[in-house]
């Protein structure tokens, strides 16, 4: 069985955006796909699966609430995608240490992205190689400027950052609010960007398998 992580420091900067997108994608083809979202107050993963089965959107993702790894670990699946709860705790390592890719979201601000370095920095401190660390830049501003600093920032502090970044985009918020993921949005365009996202997080995993 295969494992992706959704991982982060803070909440808000995009771990369910992801762990949707990444579901959805392999989803599509033949693969058993199954979302394990442990942040059981929230629940954020566990309710966009229910509604996107009440709109009847295909393919359909499974989300359950977990707070024991080697439960979601259990099952049929060809892949777990851990939607992590916004701390740094044993059950983050315990995640990171089971996937094959930990993606780590985060925005362009320096409150967003400080915090994220310091929490990979904390995973390699506890032994997980910063090869299967992925940063992800989300809810960018109109400013490339903005996010090539961002960029610079993260690859100087030893990190690999997707080229693809998402913006701030209110496509991709009506999106979730049906139950669909960010690659599933009425513009083309978006969803193109989405995919591509996508598609490298596709191939960090196959880098590493």
């Amino acid at each position: 069985m295969l494992a992706i992580a959704c991982l982060s420091q803070k909440g808000g900067v995009g771990k369910s955006t992801l762990a949707r997108l990444i579901a959805r994608t392999y989803a599509q083809g033949t693969w058993q796909v199954k979302i394990a979202d442990f942040n059981v107050k929230q629940k954020t993963s566990v309710d966009w699966a229910a509604l996107r089965m009440s709109q009847n959107v295909r393919p359909e993702i499974p989300a359950e609430p977990f707070t024991d790894v080697s439960k979601a670990l259990r099952g049929d699946n060809d892949l777990v995608v851990f939607d992590g709860r916004p701390e740094s705790d044993p059950q983050s390592l315990r995640l990171a240490q089971d996937a094959t890719v930990v993606v780590v979201p985060t925005g362009v601000s320096g409150d967003d992205l400080a915090p994220q370095v310091r929490f990979a920095h904390e995973l390699r401190s506890r032994g997980i190689d910063n090869r299967k660390i992925l940063f992800v830049l989300n809810k960018t501003p109109d400013s490339e400027a903005a996010v090539k600093d961002a960029r610079n920032y993260i690859e100087q502090a030893g990190y690999a950052v997707a080229k693809t970044h998402l913006p701030m985009k209110v496509a991709y918020i009506n999106a979730h609010n049906i139950g669909r993921c960010i690659a599933e949005t009425e513009y083309p365009s978006l969803n193109d960007r989405s995919m591509a996202l996508a598609k490298e997080i596709i191939a960090k995993v196959e880098e590493l398998q």
